[in-house]
Order: structure tokens, then sequence, then C-alpha cells
């Protein structure tokens, strides 16, 4: 049995940037999850009616893994349709999962509305205690302190390569360390 694989879905790079660091930190595979429709306006459609469009079969054998790191957005404070039909359609062959997105809500409100305070807890709900730990990475770490509550700024900004800082590279250390202690233990 493998220790990790990382799935992803990222719509503007930032979660495909993070997943791929992961990856890369883990030594593991990786796989991306496409949906069967892959338009952001009618995926948010989806996800605030609660509707699945579906995804594409992936190729891992999931149940070949310890541990399943699922990296992908939060929109408007809602469980997107493509992570949400992934958790549902794989949850029997998933052991333990660790969840991470990179988001416009901060850690400050993250339970508010649109936070995604929300997403972790359906994540929970669907997958109980196989969800091991949920990690939110807010694009407001790698903005100046006067364009964090800029919503514009939010929405344009995206994590890679040239924007990541020692904010976001201490938080990726810290949950790679909190993987790794859960391979220790088993």
């Amino acid at each position: 049995m493998k220790d990790h694989i990382v799935l992803y879905y990222s719509n503007t790079g930032s979660n495909q940037f993070l997943a791929e660091r992961i990856a890369q930190k883990l030594h593991c595979d990786k796989e991306v999850i496409r949906p069967r429709i892959n338009a952001q306006p009618l995926l948010m459609l989806f996800a605030s009616m609660g509707l699945s469009p579906g995804i594409k079969n992936i190729k891992s054998d999931l149940a070949s893994y310890k541990r399943v790191v699922l990296v992908g957005p939060v929109w408007m404070g809602q469980l997107i349709a493509p992570l949400r039909d992934f958790l549902r359609k794989h949850k029997s062959e998933i052991s333990c999962l660790y969840f991470v997105s990179c988001c416009g809500s901060s850690d400050a409100v993250k339970d508010e509305k649109f936070g995604h305070g929300h997403v972790f807890r359906k994540v929970k709900e669907i997958l109980d205690d196989k969800c091991c730990h949920r990690e939110a990475f807010p694009i407001g770490l790698i903005l100046p302190e006067d364009q964090q509550k800029n919503s514009e700024a939010i929405m344009n900004t995206r994590l890679n390569s040239s924007t990541i800082n020692e904010k976001v590279g201490e938080r990726l250390e810290k949950l790679i360390l909190k993987i790794k202690e859960k391979e220790a233990v088993n």
C-alpha cells in the first residue's frame, strides 16, 4: 500500500499550484479531477443548488493509498460540484482524507456566509471519521495588509511560484508535518 496521493481540482491555477507543491513535498502521485462540465458559472450554479454534473473517472486506485489529499477551491462558501462528486463517489475507497483549499475567505471570517468553514463542515459531514484534517490557505496571506479585505484584489490574485511567501510556506510546512506525523503513527 502506498502512503499518499494528491487529487485536485483547480479553475484558476492556485489550487493546482498548491496540490503540486504538496505532492512534491510528499514525493507522491497526483491526479487532476475533471468534471464532466467544466464551466465555472455552471459549476457555481450546481454548487448552490446541490446538483451534480458528475466527474470523469480517475485513473488511480484510491484504496491502495493510506491517505488521500484533496485540494480544491471554495466558491462563495460552497463545496463545489467536482469536489462533492469526488467525495461521494470515492468515499468507500478513502481511509483518511486531508482536505486542503486555497480560498478567498480568511481564517477570521471562515464561518461567515461565504467562508470556507461551511465547506470544511460539509466535507466532515460526508466523510465523518475518514476526514483526518482540513486546512485553508487564504489568498489574503499573499496580499499586502492593506489589500487583504479588498474583494477585487482577492478575486484577482493567484497563488503561484512568484507570489508564494513565508506565511504560505510556513502553513504548508505545518500541513506536511501533520500528514507525516499521521504516516509515522500508522
